[in-house]
């Protein structure tokens, strides 16, 4: 495997969303006929009599995977030219505006977490349901459940996931052996054992006895806050998409159990450990547990290969229900595209059970295709991640999403420093995200 450095680690594992200041721009355009099978795969569509031309946008790679599409999968693919653009997430989002504002959007391109249902408001996305139903043995039912959800927006499918960010329950199995510890199931255990495993030097905390945030991000608090709600039984916005739910019971016991850790108990610093170097805190040993995606193993495996055999994934916690959440990124094809049948061929190639294994091996990626569970190159930690898949939970389907995170990021903070209760903070987000809410009423 090519060494990574850490930048290119950093582009490999971040699911970043794109901000809510694209325009809409353009009405969604129906397939023209649900294709026939192709040459190119044995799912993509029907060749025309000469090569089409095709553009496609990839924002989410890393040198080996840019190498896998060079230099493989799109010379082999021969019923259509391709020409890509390798771009970078901070500035995706206003190559995108630009690009349906000008009429001249790549026929293909990638999308992150929360991009499903900006798509389908601006009408960006072409629905995909008649290519799907004519797909064959291409097999959209071997995507997990969460994952076809995650990109179906009223009913239409505008995506297709070829990588997901699932994350579950990490230990080292060092520091639980040292302590006589079990590894937690819930989160009675969770407490018990961070507060066990948290080590100090006087005040100052050396070793995190659970790692929950890193400073250097707005949404570092807020994404794994998601894994406890979802493990409360709660939800961010009401099921109409209507109004803040972050003021429910289960909700404001998700927050108050954080805040026990963080501020009462003080098994981390606030905020905690950053990366040293390569290493993030679990895999560095600064940290005892933590809840992440595979980047632990990833890193250890490059970096310090003599961790890995401390590092330990299981299935999601439990408490009221056992649950984890899931990032999802995906392929869109763009409603403007004057080739769309050609489009969804090339989509369909890419995403085929050989190619995608292909895709998730070039960066140890979790594919988000059930039956990749034993490829080659899944590792056991790989395979539980996987089958986490069936605990998750996407985000919701608002439009508008990142703006409704940012005030929620902000109350977070106040919260996880001390400085207000925690079920303020979750009164006083719904009282800000209801007024954007409010917006579209």
């Amino acid at each position: 495997m090519q060494t990574l450095s850490r930048r290119q680690f950093l582009r490999l594992g971040g699911f970043t969303v794109v901000g809510a200041a694209l325009a809409a721009c353009a009405a969604p355009t129906a397939p023209a006929s649900a294709p026939a099978a192709s040459s190119g795969g044995g799912e993509a569509a029907a060749p025309a009599a000469a090569p089409v031309e095709l553009s496609i946008s990839v924002v989410d790679y890393a040198p080996p995977t840019q190498e896998l599409l060079d230099k493989e999968l799109l010379p082999a693919y021969t019923d259509a030219n391709v020409s890509v653009n390798y771009t970078a997430w901070n500035r995706y989002n206003e190559e995108m505006t630009t690009a349906f504002a000008g009429g001249v959007t790549p026929d293909v391109f990638q999308g992150g977490a929360v991009w499903a249902p900006q798509m389908a408001h601006r009408g960006w996305a072409a629905a995909l349901d008649d290519y799907i139903a004519a797909s064959g043995d291409w097999n959209w039912e071997d995507w997990f459940p969460a994952l076809r959800d995650d990109v179906t927006i009223d009913g239409k499918v505008v995506g297709v996931p070829y990588r997901i960010d699932i994350r579950s329950f990490w230990y080292r199995k060092d520091h639980l052996g040292d302590a006589g510890i079990t590894a937690p199931t819930n989160w009675e255990e969770l407490r018990d054992a961070a507060i066990a495993l948290t080590q100090r030097d006087g005040d100052k905390i050396v070793r995190e006895g659970y790692h929950y945030s890193s400073p250097g991000g707005w949404q570092n608090d807020l994404q794994p806050y998601m894994f406890f709600m979802e493990m409360a039984g709660g939800q961010f916005l009401s099921d109409d998409l209507k109004s803040c739910t972050l003021d429910s019971d289960a909700c404001i016991e998700a927050m108050t159990f954080i805040h026990q850790l963080v501020v009462e108990d003080q098994v981390q610093p606030y905020p905690g450990f950053e990366a040293q170097g390569d290493l993030g805190p679990l895999e560095g040993g600064l940290a005892s547990m933590t809840i992440s995606n595979e980047s632990p193993e990833r890193n250890a495996r490059l970096y310090a290969p003599e961790e890995l055999d401390n590092l330990v994934v299981t299935l999601p916690l439990k408490h009221k229900v056992q649950a984890t959440h899931v990032w999802v990124n995906k392929w869109f094809i763009s409603s403007q595209s004057k080739a769309p049948d050609a489009a969804w061929g090339l989509l369909a190639y890419l995403t085929n059970q050989a190619n995608l294994e292909k895709y998730a091996a070039s960066g140890n990626y979790t594919p988000p295709r059930a039956s990749l569970g034993n490829a080659s190159f899944m590792t056991d930690a790989m395979k539980t991640l996987l089958a986490s898949t069936k605990y998750a939970n996407p985000y919701p389907k608002h439009w508008r999403l990142v703006e409704l995170f940012r005030p929620f990021a902000t109350q977070l903070e106040l919260c996880l420093s001390g400085k207000q209760s925690p079920e303020d903070t979750m009164l006083n987000t719904c009282k800000e995200i209801d007024a954007i809410l409010a917006e579209d009423a």
